[in-house]
C-alpha cells in the first residue's frame, strides 16, 4: 500500500510539473509578442490565464508568471510560491474604459466579445490600484494589442475619461462614435456611470 501511494504521488508531482512547464511556454510566448510593444516603465511583468468573463470590461483568472521586480506589486503575493499562484483566482478590471453593463444596450454583445478575444488565453497585465471592490485595475494585453483599444475600436465600450486622460483612447472612441459603431448607432446611447445610477423605471425607458 505504501508503494502503490508513493508511485501515485510521483505521478501527481510529474504530472504538476509538466502543467506549470506548458503555463511557463505559454506565457513566455505572449510576453515575447506583448512586449513586443512596451518600453522601459510599461514592460509588462505580470501575466494571467483567463478562466471567466464577468462582463465587457472585466475579467479573472489565476496569475501564472511574474517578472521579478513584480513582486510587491502582484495581485497575489503568493512568496514565490507556484502552487499558491496557480490556486488563487484574480479579478481584473480593465483601466480606462467603461463597458455597457449588462441588461444595458450592448452590454451582453460588449461581454462575449471580450471572450471571444481573451476568453481561456493569457495576457499581460500593467497593474494600476485596487478598486472599492477589491479588483485590480490593469491595462490588459494580448499578442501586443491593447485590449481596452479594440474594445474602443468596436464601440463596445466608453473612454472613462474621469479616470483615466489617455489621449489615445480618446480619438479612438471619438472615430468609432463618428462611424457609428457599436453602441454609437444609437444616439440615446447612455454611458455605464449613468445607467447605474438609474431608477428601474428609467432603465426600461431605454429598452
Amino acid at each position: 500500500m505504501k508503494k502503490i501511494l508513493m508511485l501515485a504521488a510521483a505521478v501527481l508531482l510529474l504530472f504538476c510539473s509538466c502543467h506549470q512547464n506548458l503555463e511557463r511556454v505559454d506565457a513566455i510566448r505572449c510576453a515575447a509578442s506583448v512586449k513586443g510593444c512596451l518600453s522601459g516603465s510599461d514592460s509588462v511583468k505580470v501575466f494571467l490565464k483567463v478562466s471567466r468573463v464577468i462582463d465587457g470590461d472585466t475579467f479573472e483568472g489565476n496569475i501564472i508568471t511574474e517578472g521579478s521586480s513584480s513582486r510587491t506589486a502582484s495581485p497575489q503575493n503568493a512568496g514565490g510560491r507556484w502552487w499558491a499562484q496557480q490556486m488563487m483566482v484574480t479579478q481584473i478590471r480593465i483601466n480606462g474604459i467603461d463597458a455597457p453593463e449588462r441588461g444595458q444596450y450592448y452590454g451582453d454583445v460588449a461581454m462575449l466579445h471580450l471572450h471571444w478575444l481573451i476568453g481561456g488565453k493569457t495576457v499581460g497585465l500593467k497593474l494600476k490600484q485596487r478598486d472599492s471592490y477589491g479588483r485590480w485595475i490593469a491595462t490588459a494585453y494580448l499578442d501586443g494589442a491593447d485590449i481596452a483599444e479594440e474594445l474602443l475600436k468596436q464601440g463596445l465600450a466608453w473612454h472613462y475619461k474621469e479616470y483615466d486622460s489617455n489621449p489615445r483612447y480618446a480619438q479612438i472612441e471619438a472615430e468609432a462614435r463618428q462611424d457609428g459603431r457599436g453602441l454609437w448607432s444609437d444616439e440615446r446611447a447612455v454611458a455605464p456611470w449613468v445607467w447605474r445610477k438609474m431608477s428601474k423605471y428609467e432603465r426600461e425607458a431605454y429598452r
